[in-house]
Formats: structure tokens, C-alpha cells, sequence
């Protein structure tokens, strides 16, 4: 008894310590950003992918540590270093996109051929909705977990499974009802602001493709369960 006393004992102090680190990273990780703003605004605008890649590295993978936590009761998931490098890529994917959808659509309204009025919702409507953007990237990112997971298949396999509809029915209204409003703000701000805006952002896209892809694949283990 004193034995399993002791390791529940240690646990505790495991799990604390986890959850005071887990909440001190991104007090650290904001306090970096506003003690060297300048430095790194300037730094983005010199190599924006770089920067990209290392801001959504660190802020998108803390929100699938987040789910992890609050699903498993630890903070790191598997293969963290190939999640970071993956969050990287689509850091650069999505500053990309910011910068496409502000020319695109500004040339639009320079022509007369879209409204003038409230550029950022207009910017996060195409961004978001019209240009179908995110649900693609989000469909992607659903398609590499399964590869990181250790299975291989090719993206147009995973559109017929029922666990993909119910990671849909998560994602898709999230695009509506938090990625419209949020990227509205985002374009809202100056320029140079929206990247590290959209990395802060990535810990909620992080998040909800984290719970989404969770979710379908609760769903998918309990209809097997039910099936055998």
C-alpha cells in the first residue's frame, strides 16, 4: 500500500510539474514576442517563410499538446519534432494565402468588381469561403495525422470513410462560425501583425482539427467494437 501511495504520489507531482510547464510555455512564448517585437517584425519581413514556419512550429503543435492533455492526461503526443515540421509547412502555406488573398482582392476592388466596403471581411470571406482554402488545408492536415499515425493512404481513400463525415461536421461550421470572425480581425491589423496574429490563431486550429480527428476516430473504433 505505502508502495502504490508513493508512485500515485509521483505521478501527482508529474502531472503538476507537466501542467505548470504546459501554461508557462506560451506565457514564455508571449513575453519573447513582446520584448522583441521589432526584431522580430523585422526578421519577417526579411525572411517571412522562415518566420512562419517557426511561429506556427511552436504555436499550432502547443495546441494539439493542449488536447492531448485535456483527452489523455499528458501534454506531448507522438512524433512531436514530424508534428512541428508539419505545423511549419502550413505556417508558410497560410502567410502565403494571407498575402494572395489581400492582392487578389484588392485588385478586385480596384477594378469595381467587388464591394470597397469593410476590405477585412471581404479578405477573410474569400480567404476562408470563396477560395475554399480552409477546408482544404484542414482536409490536408486531417489526411497527414492519419500518415503520421502510421497509415498510409492516399487523401481521396479517406473521403469515403464515415469517421471523415463526422470530422466535417466539426470542421466545416468552424469555418463559418470562428475562422470568418477571427481572420476578420486578422486582416484588420497592419500587415506585418497578421502572421503573428494567424500563429496565435493556430493554436485553436491546432485545437479543433486535434478534437475533430479525435472525435472520427472515437466514432470509427466504437462502430468497429459494435460490429465484431
Amino acid at each position: 500500500m505505502t508502495g502504490i501511495s508513493q508512485t500515485s504520489q509521483t505521478d501527482g507531482s508529474k502531472s503538476r510539474l507537466g501542467d505548470i510547464l504546459g501554461i508557462a510555455y506560451p506565457v514564455l512564448i508571449t513575453a519573447g514576442f513582446l520584448l522583441y517585437h521589432e526584431q522580430i517584425g523585422a526578421l519577417t519581413r526579411v525572411h517571412p517563410n522562415i518566420m512562419s514556419f517557426i511561429k506556427f512550429a511552436l504555436l499550432a503543435t502547443y495546441g494539439e499538446c493542449v488536447k492531448a492533455r485535456i483527452t489523455n492526461g499528458y501534454w506531448l503526443p507522438g512524433r512531436i519534432p514530424l508534428r512541428m515540421a508539419v505545423w511549419g509547412c502550413f505556417g508558410i502555406w497560410i502567410s502565403a494565402d494571407f498575402r494572395l488573398v489581400d492582392a487578389g482582392v484588392s485588385e478586385l476592388i480596384a477594378d469595381g468588381n467587388w464591394w470597397a466596403v469593410f476590405k477585412p471581411l471581404s479578405l477573410s470571406i474569400w480567404g476562408n469561403i470563396l477560395s475554399g482554402y480552409a477546408m482544404m488545408m484542414m482536409f490536408t492536415h486531417y489526411w497527414i495525422d492519419h500518415m503520421i499515425e502510421g497509415e498510409f493512404v492516399w487523401p481521396w481513400q479517406l473521403l469515403g470513410r464515415k469517421e471523415a463525415a463526422d470530422w466535417a461536421r466539426i470542421v466545416m461550421p468552424s469555418i463559418f462560425i470562428f475562422w470568418v470572425p477571427a481572420h476578420t480581425v486578422t486582416f484588420a491589423l497592419p500587415a506585418h501583425f497578421r502572421v503573428i496574429c494567424a500563429a496565435y490563431l493556430s493554436v485553436a486550429l491546432g485545437l479543433i482539427l486535434s478534437f475533430a480527428g479525435r472525435r472520427s476516430s472515437a466514432r470509427a473504433t466504437k462502430a468497429s467494437q459494435t460490429t465484431s
